[in-house]
């Protein structure tokens, strides 16, 4: 069974099947993303995860908010260049080179990413969090495993709610 799979059977979720066209949303980010994420977003469209965690979803098309998440990160440092260093050591993704994408954050302004690399096939991209106070930590798993983890799994210290909501679930945006 796959991670998704096992989100959406804890969610009671229904799964969507959201058609997306990946390859506009991939050449717009210019590289491939990985197969788990791209499920994910088929399966739930865009939304909330039991009121705590918002994946940077596509709802349909050619719509990313991940790309567009990643393109206003640009913005930000083009602008406020002092920013750069809370990206460190990773450096924010550019297309050919490697550094953050960034797929979901906590209304507790916890931030998940790949720490992605145009070397590396994307299935094999590391997901890496912080919080608020704490530095970037590197987490050998996908970001469906991550997602699940968060929502069930209470020894996943400092990123987990599974002792703190109930059974996991899905609050899909209004389109």
């Amino acid at each position: 069974m796959s991670w998704v799979s096992r989100i959406a059977d804890a969610a009671e979720w229904r799964p969507r099947d959201i058609g997306i066209a990946w390859e506009v949303v991939e050449a717009r980010l210019g590289t491939a993303l990985p197969a788990d994420y791209k499920e994910l977003c088929r399966c739930f469209g865009v939304g909330e995860f039991s009121g705590y965690l918002h994946v940077y979803g596509a709802p349909g098309g050619a719509e990313s908010q991940m790309v567009d998440k990643l393109a206003s990160l640009w913005r930000t440092l083009e602008k406020y260049p002092f920013t750069r260093d809370g990206f460190d050591p990773y450096g924010l993704y550019r297309p050919g080179g490697q550094g953050l994408i960034p797929w979901a954050m906590s209304v507790t302004a916890v931030e998940f990413c790949w720490a992605a690399d145009d070397e590396v096939p994307p299935k094999d991209w590391p997901v890496v969090a912080r919080t608020e106070t704490s530095p970037w930590q590197r987490l050998p798993m996908s970001a469906s495993e991550c997602l699940f983890r968060v929502l069930t799994d209470a020894t996943f210290e400092e990123f987990t709610i599974a002792d703190q909501v109930g059974r996991p679930y899905f609050t899909p945006y209004a389109a």
